[in-house]
């Protein structure tokens, strides 16, 4: 596994459009398909921003909405060299496993500043049968009994349900 003492996870740090578009690319994240222009306006539209870096080069990012209450985890990506061999989907946008920490070190971090800003709720969209397992080790849990409904206009989205 790739050595991670080198890693450093901020809040809110200064991401530039290259550098989130260069991690979208390198790690097969479908975002890369809006080009960069559109891609990075989720950097000035997210209330709070996770962000791990070797060096200058952006390695995971971790975004959330935030009303007064609550937490909306809107995306949890980690370069795929940190997350282990033999991934189903190969794509970062995935986090699949965490063999080496880091995904575990940017949850930590997310979920304190969240609860410091007052969330009292705090959900993610998973993967089922794929980032289950993620996910419980950072202290989610299956909301049991609520179903998700929304409406896909991605043009990256093959055979779309809705508005395609």
């Amino acid at each position: 596994m790739t050595k991670t003492d080198n890693i450093r996870i901020l809040v809110n740090p200064k991401i530039t459009p290259d550098q989130l578009f260069s991690f979208y690319e390198r790690n097969g994240i479908c975002e890369k398909g809006f080009g960069k222009e559109i891609a990075s306006k989720v950097l000035d539209h997210s209330s709070l921003i996770i962000g791990a870096f070797e060096g200058e080069r952006l390695v995971g990012i971790a975004r959330a909405m935030f009303d007064g209450l609550s937490g909306a985890i809107m995306e949890f990506c980690l370069e795929l060299k940190y997350q282990g061999d033999s991934l189903k989907y190969n794509n970062g946008s995935l986090i699949e496993k965490d063999l080496s920490g880091v995904g575990k070190r940017i949850g930590k971090v997310l979920i304190d500043e969240l609860i410091k800003m007052g969330a009292t709720f705090i959900t993610v969209y998973i993967v089922e049968n794929c980032e289950e397992q993620f996910y419980n080790s950072i202290g989610f849990e299956h909301n049991t009994g609520h179903l998700v409904y929304y409406i896909e206009r991605r043009p990256y989205v093959v055979g779309g349900r809705n508005g395609t």
